[in-house]
């Protein structure tokens, strides 16, 4: 809640011109960007030109609309000018970010001296920037196919000992009962199961094989399956990183 009332603190005193025209999202400049990014956690920033458009920039409207109760995570944009003045020119060169190749996305971490830059060759969509976001924070981000109750027991259950842990995998499956059978429960039940059995070296050989698969030719129906299946085996992983006192709780 503290986190919510500073947000809408500095949008409230952002000038209006400043002000986001996306849902979700605040536009920094110069001035701003350092004063307000420094409050956050971690900043997803979009480096673009003044006024964007198209299926990319339509991504990182989506992802800010699902970011909005993220209290932690400030979702921004800079819209740099190729003219007049050239606002925000000087800021967008500093990242990396130029005329010839905007969009440019970068995650500003507290603590961290330098930003982490998004890869789009897997593509620039809403859920692969879920996936950056939730790879490096440990934020919580929805993702296509997870859960989030069987979230919470994923992560919990990565924390726990041996003996803990065969009671979260018995609570999984009273949970992926209640989802039904077209659910993906299944999957966090038989990832615990193989932890239990192989250790926990098997997300990570899980992980490569997978994404062995997606590198692969597959039908879209196998694709979107294999995706899911990232998802959550990435929920798994969250408990490692960085993450505040609570996210467990999601």
């Amino acid at each position: 809640m503290r986190r919510y009332l500073l947000f809408l603190y500095i949008v409230s005193i952002i000038p209006f011109a400043y002000q986001a025209s996306t849902s979700g999202s605040v536009e920094l400049d110069e001035l701003s960007f350092d004063k307000i990014t420094k409050k956050f956690e971690a900043s997803l920033i979009k480096f673009d030109v003044a006024f964007p458009y198209g299926d990319k920039h339509e991504a990182f409207v989506a992802l800010a609309k699902d970011a909005k109760d993220e209290d932690e995570l400030l979702v921004a944009e800079v819209g740099v000018k190729d003219y007049g003045e050239k606002d925000n020119e000087g800021l967008a060169k500093k990242y990396g970010a130029t005329k010839d190749n905007f969009p440019v996305v970068k995650l500003f971490i507290k603590g961290k001296p330098e930003p982490i830059p998004f890869d789009d060759s897997k593509g620039f969509s809403s859920d692969e920037l879920r996936r950056f976001v939730r790879q490096h924070t440990g934020l919580y981000l929805s993702l296509p196919g997870c859960v989030k109750e069987l979230d919470k027991l994923a992560i919990n259950f990565m924390k726990a000992k041996k003996d803990e842990r065969k009671k979260i995998l018995k609570k999984t499956e009273e949970v992926q009962k209640s989802l039904g059978k077209e659910s993906s429960g299944k999957i966090y039940k038989t990832i615990m199961e193989k932890i239990l059995e192989k250790g926990e070296e098997f997300i990570q050989t899980e992980h490569e094989r997978v994404k062995k698969l997606l590198s692969g030719k597959v039908s879209d129906e196998k694709k979107k399956e294999l995706g899911i299946r990232v998802n959550i085996l990435l929920t798994f992983q969250l408990h490692d990183k960085q993450s505040k006192p609570g996210k467990e709780d999601l």
